[in-house]
């Protein structure tokens, strides 16, 4: 019987049962195996992924070109105990040492050391913990952490975070203490403008604009440190002699925004500095006539499209929302200068049409004496003549936008399009992909269509080739 036994044992060994379970435990063996072996190694490898939606700690290429060009060592301090780091913005801040030796990180702890912390504090100040320094030889840059992300108030009333702004300061801080250039940006006064929003003037401080007032009464014409003008909604026209400085100005590559609001009175000093540029204001109220194209049920709130221009790219890019609330058509002159080059920047529908701004006709459907569209409500103008005298091309650039209430209606489009024009019109183009990053997740918008084709496969296709497989693994069972 033994012998028997022996050889039963040996055939169930060969039986297609043994073969098909011993695959079974070797696979099962081999994948926990490969698992303990890639956790090993994983956390030997430097790589690291970025998973979030918004991308939230991948590094800009502009920030990349910065560490690139830096000759000089840079030292990012955290303030603080070394537990007391958020992870978040110690994540961002490892991403800077990788892509740069010239960065270094070390910690400043103002309750242990008063001492050191007193040398990065201003008068009557404290060095506060969870900020951040950069510091390169005598020159340094202190961010609050309460700057590393921007707020937005709820409709309840509280403060929710909107954005994460760790990188747009750190790049900034590096190439402020690295002695980057601070332009001269004047916002211009006297005409009833509308004081330039808080939170735009923050963001140009901290693209290291350097943001001064100019009244024009009185002064012999632009100051000569002026590297772009600002003109915010006046609601007066410049005088003759103004409007003679503004010329001379931009003649002599002058770099200028202007955001105009529909008025009932034709600026015509303003508009004669435009049509030497081969534009001018429309002073139509556009319409939307397009779902989906304006916002909040409103056809004077539009939502414009992005023509394909540097400045509005990025936010095409990044599907950000833009709202222009109340905007003009600017219009683009047939007879021109062959020097000059004017692009798009935002569109409206061929279904918009613009309205007289003194029509007394308030119905929101077409009347027969509005004009049709579609309509430019921002462009940007580049004039570049030869200067014989100097020897050299001389450039002016300009944006107009037909609106200025797109910055106060808390969009990130809006402070987007104020700033990349700011720094196109500088020609300052590498900076205009910093930018905070969304915390807001966006739903995930589907088709009806889309919604018919996953219904059908969960409810249907998947079920199927579950019940198909467990046929097929069950007949060849039973024949084993």
């Amino acid at each position: 019987g033994a012998g028997m036994k022996k050889g039963n044992i040996l055939q169930s060994f060969k039986s297609k049962k043994f073969k098909y379970g011993g695959y079974a435990t070797l696979i099962t063996v081999i994948v926990i195996a490969a698992v303990i072996v890639v956790n090993l190694v994983s956390d030997r490898i430097p790589l690291r992924i970025d998973l979030t939606q918004n991308q939230l700690y991948t590094l800009s290429e502009q920030t990349e070109d910065v560490l690139k060009n830096l000759k000089d060592d840079v030292t990012i301090y955290y303030v603080g105990e070394q537990s007391s780091v958020s992870p978040v913005v110690k994540e961002i801040v490892q991403r800077y040492t990788k892509n740069s030796k010239h960065i270094h990180t070390d910690y400043i702890d103002p309750v242990r050391d008063p001492l050191t912390a007193k040398k990065y504090t201003k008068e009557g100040e404290s060095l506060a913990s969870g900020s951040l320094v950069v510091e390169k030889g005598e020159v340094y840059r202190v961010i609050d952490q309460y700057d590393m992300i921007n707020y937005t108030q709820s409709q309840s009333g509280g403060m929710q975070p909107e954005s994460l702004a760790v990188e747009q300061r750190l790049t900034s801080a590096i190439l402020f203490v690295g002695g980057s250039e601070m332009p001269v940006a004047y916002v211009l006064e006297g005409h009833s403008e509308t004081p330039l929003d808080s939170n735009a003037k923050k963001q140009m401080e901290l693209e290291n604009f350097d943001v001064k007032e100019l009244n024009l009464l009185g002064q012999e014409g632009v100051p000569d440190d002026a590297d772009l003008l600002i003109v915010n909604s006046p609601q007066k026209d410049l005088s003759k002699e103004e409007a003679e400085a503004l010329k001379e100005y931009m003649e002599n590559q002058g770099r200028a925004l202007f955001m105009m609001d529909v008025l009932l009175d034709d600026l015509s000093n303003f508009q004669e500095v435009f049509r030497n540029y081969g534009i001018e204001l429309s002073n139509t109220l556009i319409l939307e006539g397009e779902q989906g194209k304006y916002a909040g049920g409103n056809p004077l709130y539009l939502v414009p499209d992005f023509a394909d221009h540097d400045i509005v790219n990025p936010i095409k890019t990044s599907k950000m929302p833009l709202l222009i609330p109340g905007g003009q058509a600017i219009r683009t002159l047939e007879d021109k200068r062959n020097t000059l080059t004017v692009q798009p920047l935002l569109t409206t529908s061929d279904k918009s049409f613009g309205r007289k701004a003194d029509s007394k006709e308030s119905s929101a459907e077409r009347q027969a004496s509005d004009e049709a569209g579609p309509f430019d409500l921002a462009v940007a103008v580049e004039d570049q003549v030869y200067n014989l005298a100097a020897n050299e091309t001389y450039t002016t650039r300009m944006v107009v936008i037909g609106n200025s209430g797109f910055l106060g209606a808390g969009f990130e489009g809006g402070s987007n399009l104020f700033m990349n024009s700011l720094n196109w019109i500088f020609e300052r183009e590498d900076s205009i992909t910093i930018r905070p990053k969304s915390l807001t997740v966006q739903p995930l918008s589907i088709t009806e269509m889309q919604v018919r084709i996953y219904g059908a496969l969960a409810l249907v296709v998947i079920p199927a080739i579950v019940l198909i497989a467990g046929l097929v693994v069950w007949l060849r069972r039973r024949h084993l």
